[in-house]
């Protein structure tokens, strides 16, 4: 039979957790946006990606040399670039507007760019979630190629529709062959505290 010691810890451990609660990262929704904005505003908010997202920058100034003798040899030459953004890394909203009339917000996730124009956009879907639209170009350099997760070939996201042509803005996205689409969320970490606390006494037996 445990200790009475024991049950005491137990208690204090089951209050401590029942009231303590423990952050989730879900979707940022537009009713948990309109929320924020009513009552906190924008600026403390912070948002992350569902995947980590890559930016390779190609050198606009890359030379390249191309000769042949006995075989054909092509090399390049500069400077490239990749920007690299986990998803533990924290984004402010700079920005709220629309892009061809659906809602979207212009997310930085690097303190040197603190303009809209240097920004990720994430413009929302059909179903309220949004998602990665666009990933700004860089002065010097050539527009990005967009990855998830991994610099590889089946890794680079293109511009795409969710699900129809009809609809008004493009996502990036990567087409499986089974058809299932992954794109780049924007989400929040939520905490979701239950101030209710329990007791717990011991009946202690009749006898």
């Amino acid at each position: 039979m445990p200790s009475s010691r024991t049950l005491q810890l137990l208690t204090v451990a089951a209050m401590a957790a029942t009231a303590t609660g423990c952050a989730k990262r879900l979707p940022l929704t537009p009713k948990e946006l309109d929320r924020v904005k009513t009552e906190a505003g924008v600026q403390p908010l912070r948002v992350y990606t569902s995947k980590h997202v890559i930016a390779r920058y190609r050198d606009a100034n890359t030379a390249q040399q191309y000769t042949v003798e006995k075989k054909i040899q092509e090399t390049s030459s500069g400077a490239d670039n990749e920007e690299f953004t986990r998803r533990d890394d924290s984004g402010l909203i700079l920005k709220i507007d629309e892009l061809n009339g659906d809602p979207a917000l212009w997310v930085t996730f690097d303190a040197r760019f603190s303009k809209p124009e240097d920004a990720m956009i994430f413009v929302q879907s059909g179903d309220g979630i949004f998602r990665l639209n666009h990933v700004p170009e860089r002065e010097g350099f050539r527009p990005p190629e967009v990855f998830r997760q991994r610099t590889c070939k089946k890794c680079k996201m293109k511009n795409g529709r969710m699900k129809s042509l009809a609809e008004a803005n493009d996502v990036l996205l990567i087409k499986k062959k089974s058809g299932k689409l992954l794109t780049i969320d924007l989400q929040v970490k939520k905490v979701v505290s239950d101030r209710v606390k329990t007791k717990r006494r011991r009946a202690g037996g009749i006898d």
